[in-house]
């Protein structure tokens, strides 16, 4: 497989990607053929691919193997719930399919990140390699595993989730926490719907389109609510109720979490090198972040008095932020590599 780590895998596809607890995440794995393919009259050929705990492994049948994207045939998928491995066998891949040393094999499934994700760093890691026929006069049966095989290094992907935690203060002195004040989360779809969070205790566990049926976030004596398990993007918090003898904010504010990321399949596979850089707004006001829990924090401020809440300088200001959040972007390639999708932008 030397010279063929440049494989293009498209711009959809990459080693690291972040995601909402509950998401279902696309992975994709790669295998190519050797040059001296032609030599051999049987030819094996398995995946060797593990997901971390943090992922609901897929069901056999919603896994996908295709060769040079038509549906490869003779290959035996193997998912094992216990350990979360997928095994893709092909006793001989040449039997029934036609190969050449330029056939692309590609494994196709979705994983459901779970609540157990790990918030921040390290991520929930993939990890794959390929077992391979290496003696082409090992001829065989075409069931069992040659004496002579070959091993290809283990090839890994991460996917981050972070973590959004507001505080509801005073208007007027930032160190009183505000009790009992209650918000909703909401997001846009590509479709410019809007989904609202349904979360329990404190993790994202999916969205709804149905307003009344979304989770109302309630601050507690600190004034503290939390939301674990969101990846990258705009999200909105719409109060729906103030704390007694405040004023309820009037517009959502919107709060963006964004991250740089390694992109181009160049990270060194550990999980602290894939994020460069992280930052959070709210209503264009920068916050702060703390990286390695990935955890973005904002401050929402309310307004005693008659007057309706505004947005504008601190003290006066409805609401002000100090917040920030991890983010990174997916994938897998296999030579072995493989690549988890990335978010839609």
């Amino acid at each position: 497989f030397a010279g063929k780590d440049n494989y293009d895998v498209g711009t959809s596809y990459n080693d690291v990607a972040d995601y909402c607890i509950g998401d279902a995440v696309p992975f994709k794995l790669y295998g190519t053929m050797p040059d001296t393919i032609d030599d051999y009259s049987k030819y094996k050929y398995v995946f060797h691919d593990t997901l971390s705990k943090q992922f609901d492994a897929p069901a056999e049948g919603n896994v996908s193997v295709k060769i040079d994207g038509t549906d490869a045939v003779g290959a035996t998928v193997s998912v094992d719930s216990t350990t979360n491995e997928i095994t893709v066998t092909f006793n001989d891949i040449k039997a029934e399919n036609k190969i050449t040393k330029s056939s692309i094999v590609t494994v196709e499934y979705n994983a459901v990140l779970n609540s157990s994700a790990v918030i921040g760093l390290n991520g929930q890691e993939n990890k794959v390699y390929l077992t391979y026929s290496n003696n082409p006069n090992w001829t065989g049966t075409g069931t069992e595993t040659p004496d002579d095989k070959g091993k290809t290094p283990e090839d890994k992907v991460i996917v981050f989730t972070y973590e959004l935690d507001t505080t509801k203060v005073d208007g007027n002195d930032n160190t009183i926490k505000l009790e009992n004040a209650k918000f909703i989360l909401s997001r846009k779809t590509a479709a410019n719907a809007d989904e609202y969070a349904k979360v329990t205790d404190g993790k994202l566990t999916g969205w709804t389109t149905t307003k009344g049926d979304a989770t109302e976030l309630v601050s507690g004596t600190d004034g503290l609510f939390k939301v674990a398990g969101l990846d990258s993007g705009t999200y909105y918090l719409t109060e729906t109720q103030a704390p007694s003898g405040y004023n309820t904010l009037t517009d959502p504010i919107k709060v963006e979490l964004t991250a740089t990321t390694v992109n181009n399949q160049t990270w060194d596979e550990v999980a602290a090198s894939a994020l460069t850089e992280l930052s959070v707004k709210a209503d264009e006001v920068a916050g702060t972040v703390d990286e390695k829990k990935g955890i973005g924090s904002i401050t929402i401020a309310n307004n005693k008095g008659s007057s309706l809440p505004s947005t504008g300088g601190i003290g006066t200001t409805m609401f002000y932020v100090g917040g920030g959040v991890l983010v990174a972007g997916a994938g897998v390639i296999l030579i072995t590599k493989k690549r988890a999708k990335k978010d839609a932008e």
